[in-house]
């Protein structure tokens, strides 16, 4: 959370290796130094237009500062030279989801899953991406099927754990069944601030507030400055009456 630190470091960095650039260009854009990002990432871009982590850091950056279309185009122009790169694919519909284009953003999956990629990984990136999708269209129902079939296939899958034991306790349904998601999620990765925050939430959801308290401030010690976690603390302390907390 101390992010002009990181971003010092990162400058100190980058003048003794240019590699270091790419970690600088995202902590402008996760700091919302839009303007220094997009600076930095038009330049190395401008560089090397053929690096796909960088033109997937810049597109981000563009998407952020209100620029999806120069992020889509970005991206587009990366997958006419390399129609095979599935980390493409999938920024590409992230960058199309956040702008509320969910039907490019599936169009773009389905390219991807065209592919056929070889790499069951692969496979399971684009089906994640494909119900967080349908979740943020308020599709529900489906985005809860494809999680769910993706946990036959891997039952240890942190990241589908979390996202759809927090989905549903975000709605308020199915609490047990999302505190047993998100307990799997919080046992593979037990120090991950956001697997905390979501237990920490269902554990509000429940009226459990004691525990609800303890891993939200767990979560709030792992990541800082998260708006999302402190939120939820607000929502917590509101519940309880401790309004100047809450405030």
């Amino acid at each position: 959370g101390e992010r002009e630190k990181a971003i010092g470091i990162y400058q100190e960095m980058a003048k003794a290796d240019p590699k270091a650039n790419s970690l600088l260009l995202q902590a402008y854009r996760l700091d919302r130094q839009f303007d220094k990002a997009m600076s930095l990432g038009k330049e190395l871009y401008e560089k090397d237009p053929s690096s796909i982590p960088t033109g997937i850091e810049y597109a981000q950056t563009l998407m952020d500062a209100g620029k999806p279309r120069e992020g889509a185009e970005i991206l587009n122009r990366l997958l006419q030279t390399h129609p095979g790169e599935i980390d493409l694919y999938i920024a590409l519909s992230q960058l199309h989801a956040q702008n509320r284009s969910f039907s490019d953003a599936q169009s773009v999956l389905s390219r991807a899953e065209a592919l056929n990629p070889e790499e069951e990984s692969d496979r399971e990136r684009i089906r994640f991406q494909r119900a967080t999708v349908y979740e943020r269209q308020k599709d529900y129902d489906r985005a809860e099927a494809v999680f769910k079939e993706l946990l036959k296939q891997n039952p240890s899958n942190a990241p589908v754990l979390n996202y759809l034991g927090y989905m549903l306790a975000d709605r308020g349904v199915k609490l047990e069944e999302a505190l047993g998601y998100i307990k799997d999620a919080v046992a593979i990765e037990p120090k991950n601030g956001a697997y905390l925050d979501s237990l920490g939430w269902v554990y509000f959801r429940l009226n459990d507030l004691e525990k609800a308290e303890k891993y939200l401030l767990e979560a709030s010690a792992i990541t800082r400055d998260d708006p999302t976690i402190v939120e939820h603390l607000g929502d917590l302390y509101y519940k309880t009456g401790d309004l100047r907390k809450a405030e």
